[in-house]
């Protein structure tokens, strides 16, 4: 069943927040047995489930979970897991900029890729307690304003470690067609330099990262726009539609057209702002 079942609805942070936070989404669905992939993302989010609690089929073993109430998810490399909803379900996510997980909790990128973690047991007690004031809230205009007090009121975070932050920029503006030898040029680094330290930073090498923020960029370009994927892969620069969808299958285990009932979702999870 397609993501047209479910209602989703995002916003902004607060202004002094969007250096780590990109955006807060809330997804409703209602419908049972809806189902939906989760494909290679380029950023990280926690997530805070409400209601019936979604299942994690993990397709490598074919292996069933279940969410969190609060779960701390990394950015993904690839798909290796779907979504099942038994049941009235209700999620609230918070979207973080590229880095921005890495830096206001302090932790290492190669921590966060291609996992998911019960947030409470990785970032504290306080997890748990946020869980329970936006599960009270009386709408998603109140659980926007709690999730900013919260994290508002978090000590500010040393910056030093942002020196990835340009280049991603960069990365994100040129929706990945960029090539890694010219931002190792651009920042001073040798070619290996530049990708030790972009591994550091997010745990991903920068070739991948680009891939994925180029799949990103055609979903999301897909979604407003309504475009032939003939002419996405022409205006995002692959080399013709085949490399487009070989890409899709490496990244997501679908061809693009298998991802059209689940753009409007998958496109608000991707990183366009930094």
């Amino acid at each position: 069943m397609g993501y047209t079942q479910a209602m989703l609805r995002p916003a902004e942070p607060a202004r002094e927040l969007k250096a780590f936070v990109r955006k807060y989404v809330q997804l409703e669905a209602g419908t049972p047995q809806l189902i939906w992939p989760i494909p290679a993302r380029s950023i990280g989010c926690i997530e805070f489930t409400f209601g019936v609690p979604y299942s994690i089929r993990h397709l490598d073993r074919m292996r069933l979970e279940i969410t969190h109430p609060a779960t701390l998810v990394g950015a993904k490399t690839h798909q290796r897991i779907q979504l099942e909803s038994q049941g009235h379900t209700e999620t609230f996510t918070i979207l973080f900029q590229p880095t921005g997980l890495q830096m206001m909790f302090g932790l290492p990128g190669s921590l966060l890729v291609d996992e998911h973690y019960d947030a409470g047991a990785v970032l504290g007690s306080r997890l748990p307690e946020l869980r329970e004031m936006l599960g009270e809230a009386g709408s998603f205009e109140e659980r926007v304003q709690i999730a900013n007090g919260f994290f508002l009121a978090i000590p500010a975070p040393v910056l030093k470690s942002r020196e990835m932050d340009s280049v991603i920029r960069a990365m994100i503006a040129k929706n990945g067609c960029i090539r890694v030898q010219n931002l190792a040029h651009d920042a001073g680094l040798s070619v290996r330099q530049f990708e030790r330290r972009f591994i550091t930073a997010l745990g991903i090498s920068p070739k991948v990262y680009a891939r994925i923020l180029r799949f990103e960029a055609a979903l999301h370009r897909k979604s407003e726009t309504g475009h032939n994927w003939t002419t996405l892969a022409h205006d995002l620069g692959y080399h013709d539609q085949m490399h487009m969808i070989h890409d899709f299958e490496s990244l997501s285990g679908k061809r693009p057209k298998s991802l059209t009932p689940h753009l409007e979702l998958l496109a608000s999870m991707a990183a366009q702002s930094l």
